[in-house]
C-alpha cells in the first residue's frame, strides 16, 4: 500500500471512529452556510450519521428564528 492509500485509510477510519467530532465539523460548516440565510442558533443544529446499506446517511435539522433579507442588485 503506497503513503496516499495509507494515509486516506487512516483519515477514514478516524472519521468513522470518531464521528461526534464529524459531526461537530459538519454542524460548524452548515451553520456558517445557513446563517446567511436564516437567523440559527447554532446549539438548535442537530447532525446525525447512519450507516443504511453501506452508504451514510447524513440528516442535518435546525429551526430559525427569521430569515435574513438577501440583498439583490437593482435592475
Amino acid at each position: 500500500m503506497d503513503l496516499k492509500n495509507r494515509l486516506n485509510t487512516i483519515i477514514e477510519k478516524d472519521k468513522i471512529s470518531n464521528q461526534k467530532f464529524l459531526s461537530n465539523v459538519i454542524k460548524s460548516d452548515f451553520y456558517y452556510l445557513i446563517n446567511n440565510y436564516f437567523e440559527v442558533d447554532f446549539d438548535d443544529i442537530v447532525v446525525s450519521i447512519e450507516t443504511v446499506n453501506n452508504k451514510y446517511e447524513i440528516k442535518i435539522e435546525t429551526v430559525g428564528d427569521r430569515m435574513r433579507m438577501v440583498k439583490s442588485i437593482p435592475d
